[in-house]
């Protein structure tokens, strides 16, 4: 697996972050997508797995189960 660098953000940021990437998409279409920095990526990314979104990975079937609540999280399921 590669090594993950440390993201010094705070929880804040990340969310900050994504929500501009959003406001970009949503003012400037595919445009907008195709605009994106590596970071605003990233912070969404970041954004959905701190909303619970469970990972899948390349080639493998999603799992019944695409988003943790809270709850289900901190009992590590």
């Amino acid at each position: 697996m590669a090594e993950v660098p440390h993201n010094p953000k705070t929880l804040r940021q990340v969310i900050e972050g994504a929500s501009r990437a959003v406001g970009k998409i949503d003012m400037h279409g595919l445009r907008g997508i195709t605009g994106l920095s590596i970071t605003e990526i990233e912070d969404m990314a970041l954004a959905l797995v701190a909303l619970g979104l469970i990972a899948t990975p390349p080639g493998e079937a999603p799992p019944d189960t695409l988003i943790l609540t809270r709850k289900e999280a901190q009992d590590g399921q």
